[in-house]
């Protein structure tokens, strides 16, 4: 399923883009832009670096409800991820031979479906807690789904330290991090 938001940004940007293949009107494309701008500045100014990570109701395996904000206490690796994104599996991957022996690690399938989530479990690499987000974290608008996999590390009270899509940028500064 695909998250309303990208949905949105696909709309304004094939839009913007059709005004201008039919030639219409400067302002009627440059409104298009303006809107898509204003959309990619609100998605950029999501949970970045110093802000507490927006909190978030998800189920884990055995049928439980929990908060993200249930995991402070100690850094955190989070990864909202989509089992059928390639991208996602392989920084999962990527994620685990590089995280710290300590660093607790939680893989939430975002804004999906139930069977699946099921059934890609066995994808999240040992040693990580999964769980399914059932707020609906990009519809609601409190994560961008323009980072997939969104990768966050979390400091002990729950602030993002850094947020990325790729592995390597989050590998580097979990080396840097102190573990309790």
């Amino acid at each position: 399923m695909m998250p309303v938001a990208r949905i949105l940004a696909v709309i304004l940007l094939a839009a913007a883009g059709a005004l201008s293949a039919r030639g219409a009107s400067p302002s009627d494309v440059c409104e298009a832009d303006s809107l898509r701008r204003a959309y990619m500045a609100r998605e950029m100014a999501l949970n970045t670096p110093g802000t507490p990570a927006a909190d978030f109701a998800m189920r884990t395996p055995d049928g439980s409800t929990a908060r993200l904000s249930d995991r402070r206490g100690a850094p955190l690796l989070l990864v909202l991820f989509d089992p059928e994104c390639d991208d996602c599996r392989r920084a999962l991957l990527a994620l685990a031979a590089v995280r710290p022996d300590g660093l607790p690690a939680l893989a939430v399938f975002a804004e999906g479906d139930e069977e699946l989530w099921l059934r890609a479990q066995a994808e999240v690499p040992d040693g990580w807690d999964v769980a399914l987000d059932t707020d609906g974290v990009y519809s609601l608008g409190i994560y961008s789904p323009e980072f997939t996999p969104g990768i966050y590390l979390l400091d002990a009270d729950g602030r993002v330290l850094a947020r990325s899509s790729s592995p390597e940028d989050i590998g580097a500064k979990v080396k840097g991090l102190r573990l309790r």
